[in-house]
């Protein structure tokens, strides 16, 4: 079976409470800790993964995350379930997926849109031993070279794939770049 656990936040009205998601490839037996995505979740994947070059894997999947605090918060937890379930099929080269948080929500076109309350999803961020975040590029002013954590900037999902495959240079906040 293969694994991967991938950082997220969902992001409630007074915090941001950092997730882990889950993705297990050739998952038959036993259960996952957590809970499984919702369905409109896996589909948003689903057809981001299509709209991005990529496929579902053939083996059969789970997707787990915690006990999400509100429902709404499922939404910004699709870039990196599909994060999880590419690296769970070995299309991520980076080897510590751990220390980045993604946060952003994912269109079905595979784009990266801004959710409100990014900048506090940073906040715990280094207290788990997170040290770059994933956001919509059109954020990056919103952090300088002085931010905790190294964050880059992606407009699509596969930009993030191919920045983890290291095979494309995402922009940096502050006035330097940042490649794996």
């Amino acid at each position: 079976m293969n694994r991967a656990v991938v950082w997220s936040v969902t992001l409630g009205t007074q915090h941001a409470e950092p997730l882990p998601v889950t993705a297990e490839l050739d998952a038959t037996s036993g259960s996952a800790a957590g809970v499984e995505v919702t369905s409109e979740c896996r589909d948003r994947v689903r057809a981001a993964l299509f709209n991005s070059a990529q496929s579902w894997p053939p083996a059969p999947v789970r997707l787990s995350v915690p006990a999400v605090p509100q429902p709404s918060g499922i939404a910004d937890l699709a870039v990196a379930v599909a994060v999880a379930l590419v690296a769970a099929a070995g299309g991520c080269r980076f080897p510590v997926l751990s220390e980045i948080v993604f946060v952003a929500e994912l269109g079905l076109d595979g784009t990266l849109r801004p959710v409100e309350g990014t900048w506090a999803a940073f906040d715990t961020a280094p207290l788990l031993g997170i040290t770059h975040g994933v956001v919509p590029r059109a954020l990056l002013p919103e952090f300088g070279a002085g931010t905790a954590i190294t964050v880059v900037g992606a407009t699509t999902l596969a930009e993030v794939l191919a920045w983890l495959h290291g095979t494309q240079v995402l922009p940096c906040a502050g006035t330097h770049r940042w490649s794996l």
